[in-house]
């Protein structure tokens, strides 16, 4: 029985000779999950959109280059995540020369929303947040490892890290997220 491996290795092979319709089934079964990466690791909706539409357009481009010693999906992230990382890269220069620094502001609680729920809500914004805040070099291995849920092999793949790099960058950045959490949680009591 046939693989989905096997299934994308056929319409890569298609859409090496050509094919724009095996191409465009290849970005109908990959578009969601390169999206919701970018998602994690981009402020603005519109980045997102368009860096999700620049990782299809170089796959297509590259695909020539495409070895098939990973998954078509790993070798696809890599392109998305350094996509990604160099539309942060970009607008942190943007931001640097401008000197200047849009402060997002938490929308208040629904009026008779639960107690219990505005608490969840709060805290899944400030988790979104904080990793927001991270560097991207700890930022993308985070992502991809704790919320797209890849190996720390496929992580290192993706990035062209060592395993040991890595996981490293992981702990790092968990580590900084819990320094946060704590001085938030820490507020919260005091407040």
């Amino acid at each position: 029985m046939p693989t989905a491996r096997d299934d994308d290795a056929q319409l890569i092979a298609e859409a090496r000779r050509g094919d724009v319709d095996a191409f465009a089934e290849l970005v109908r079964r990959f578009e969601q999950q390169v999206r919701s990466v970018l998602l994690r690791l981009l402020d603005d909706d519109r980045d997102v959109e368009e860096a999700t539409q620049d990782t299809f357009v170089r796959a297509w481009k590259s695909l020539d280059r495409f070895r098939g010693d990973a998954n078509f999906f790993t070798w696809l992230y890599r392109i998305a995540v350094n996509e990604g990382l160099a539309r942060l890269r970009r607008k942190r220069l943007q931001l640097s020369e401008l000197d200047a620094r849009v402060e997002e502001t938490s929308p208040a609680p629904a009026a008779g929303e639960p107690p219990r729920l505005a608490e969840e809500r709060e805290f899944q914004e400030f988790l979104a947040e904080a990793v927001r805040r991270l560097p991207p070099d700890y930022r993308a291995p985070l992502v991809l490892r704790d919320v797209v849920g890849l190996s720390n092999q496929e992580v290192a793949d993706v990035l062209e890290l060592s395993v040991a790099a890595a996981k490293s960058r992981i702990h790092r950045a968990r580590l900084q997220i819990r320094d946060e959490l704590e001085d938030w949680e820490r507020r919260a009591t005091t407040t």
